[in-house]
């Protein structure tokens, strides 16, 4: 056997290496894909699920003054307090 067939298979198993090591990253960047889009729909029902209860909270009077008051105080940005009605 001699050294060129030796470093041909050396170069060609260097070759295999790196097309998996390619094959891992591309794997792994999926995951992580999927696990941050998880994450951000788990955040988004969480935003839905308390936004919900709140306005049912609000159907009593009482509760509605308070959590209008505190959103009074909470929100800043003009559009998002225009939507509570507040600062009018």
């Amino acid at each position: 056997m001699g050294i060129e067939t030796i470093e041909q298979k050396i170069a060609k198993q260097e070759e295999r290496l790196k097309q998996l090591k390619a094959q891992k990253q591309s794997v792994l960047a999926r995951e992580k894909k999927k696990l941050s889009e998880q994450q951000r729909k788990d955040d988004t029902r969480r935003k839905i699920l308390l936004g919900s209860y709140l306005l049912k909270k609000m159907e009593n009077e009482a509760n509605k003054e308070k959590i209008l008051a505190d959103l009074n105080e909470y929100l800043t940005e003009d559009r998002d307090r225009k939507l509570f009605l507040l600062g009018e």
